[in-house]
């Protein structure tokens, strides 16, 4: 389906203010026929045109400046899904040229946008990162392919198999590394904050925490800086091996909860909602855990309930056969439990030894039986 140039009318919300005229002048070689569009964050299109004869020009006027999204079609390519790049747009003129080799690949784009300068460096590096993961990828594989034709060298082949492990491990952590350059060559960047929060930082708190007191102090006081910045100081709190957080709240006999009346060597926490119905499953898959597939002996749960009502609560632990210790402060979403173990989704399972330190944050529950008989290996 083919864009067309939208008229002011459709660009401009009422009582909208305007923030000048903008221009788009590109060239997209390979692309004999095609489209390039702008949308906004709530995906509706700003400007559409056709891309001809690898050629495409269109204006209108800006209603903000900010970011939006930019999509380069390419009729031809049926294969391929469309592409869309992240852009900063202040109004001007933006050339954009798309790489002839790699569509995929961040354009070129000249601006006098300072902001968008800088998107543009971290995409470039962002992809360059990609590209080298990628040829690694290539070369590994094809000696793996060598090896396995020459010789049954099992030396050789579980060193290549290691390496390929390794690559893969890189890739998850690109835009990681990208950020990383980027923030040596910018320093001063008040975007870096923005880009930040485009990765999985919660995954690994330590490093983006310390990556993030590099940022200059114009992106820690932004919006997104300081939501980052308070989410991260809390998260480097509940790093394997660091002492857990108190667990709030009564049991549903209205006794304080006692940690240490838990003698277990290893103890999953979890964190559950009576009108929840995933965790409500999962306490059938725990029952198992307990009685068929861990040494109980060592093995201990504690299931800390993120409800507000006890008649819920309460019916919930009889009905789900739960004969483990409960708790909750019955504070629902404002319950200091989720504040303090950085909740963010139910059910959310911990692990911590028996000295209440954490051993495994935010884990997937088919995943405990690994981790637990991994420790209880090496314990």
């Amino acid at each position: 389906m083919k864009y067309f140039l939208l008229g002011l009318s459709l660009i401009l919300l009422a009582g909208c203010k305007n923030f000048g005229k903008i221009e788009f002048d590109g060239s997209a070689p390979g692309i004999k026929s095609g489209t390039f569009v702008i949308k906004n964050l709530r995906d509706s299109t700003l400007y559409g045109v056709n891309i001809k004869d690898e050629k495409f020009l269109t204006t209108g006027i800006l209603p903000q400046p900010g970011y939006y999204t930019m999509g380069i079609v390419d009729d031809a390519d049926k294969s391929s899904t469309d592409k869309h790049y992240e852009v900063y747009l202040e109004g001007g003129k933006y050339t954009i040229a798309t790489d002839a080799k790699n569509h995929f690949n961040y354009p070129k784009i000249t601006s006098a946008s300072k902001i968008q300068d800088e998107l543009s460096a971290y995409y470039t590096l962002l992809d360059q990162q990609q590209a080298d993961d990628t040829k690694q990828l290539a070369e590994v594989r094809a000696k793996l392919d060598k090896v396995g034709r020459r010789t049954h060298s099992t030396e050789e082949n579980n060193s290549l198999v290691n390496k390929l492990s390794e690559i893969h491990g890189k890739e998850n952590t690109g835009g990681f590394e990208a950020l990383k350059l980027f923030t040596k060559q910018y320093p001063q960047s008040t975007i870096s904050a923005h880009l930040m929060s485009k990765l999985d930082y919660d995954q690994e708190p330590a490093k983006y925490y310390e990556l993030y007191q590099t940022f200059s102090a114009e992106a820690k006081a932004s919006d997104e800086g300081k939501e980052i910045g308070e989410k991260l100081s809390h998260l480097v709190k509940l790093i394997p091996g660091a002492q857990s957080p108190a667990i709030v709240g009564k049991t549903p006999d209205g006794k304080p909860f006692d940690p240490s009346s838990i003698k277990k060597k290893i103890i999953l926490i979890d964190f559950w909602r009576a009108v929840n119905q995933v965790s409500r499953l999962n306490h059938q898959d725990l029952i198992s855990m307990l009685k068929l597939q861990l040494n109980s002996k060592s093995f201990g749960i504690v299931s800390v309930s993120i409800d507000s009502k006890y008649d819920w609560w309460r019916t919930a632990i009889t009905e789900d056969k739960m004969s483990w210790p409960q708790v909750s402060d019955l504070k629902g979403d404002d319950s200091q439990n989720a504040a303090n173990w950085a909740i963010s989704q139910i059910p959310t399972y911990y692990l911590v030894d028996g000295d209440w330190k954490i051993i495994a944050r935010d884990i997937q529950l088919a995943e405990v039986p690994v981790y637990v008989n991994e420790y209880l290996n090496k314990h």
